[in-house]
């Protein structure tokens, strides 16, 4: 699945498109960089914490904390949340 998403630390935020997959306790994200090769973030399920299913103007988010960065996927494409809720809240 492609969504758009924000990764903040207290110093900074970062704005992109990713997919991402889950798959052996584990959510990949890959995030293209045109011609350089796609950079690829692998987070432990166990890791994550503070789940939070919110709205943001009038749409589905889903934000978490994983290693002192707060993770916060937009939906951006059919059923993005929905498959990100199954996955995080089993």
């Amino acid at each position: 699945m492609n969504t758009y998403m924000k990764i903040q630390n207290t110093e900074t935020q970062e704005y992109f498109h990713v997919s991402l997959n889950f798959s052996d306790h584990q959510l990949t994200l890959v995030r293209s960089q045109g011609l350089k090769r796609p950079l690829t973030e692998i987070l432990q399920l166990t890791d994550i914490s503070s789940l939070v299913f919110d709205e943001f103007l009038g749409s589905p988010i889903i934000s978490f904390f994983y290693k002192n960065r707060r993770y916060t996927f937009y939906e951006s494409g059919p059923a993005v949340t929905e498959y990100l809720k199954e996955n995080l809240a089993a």
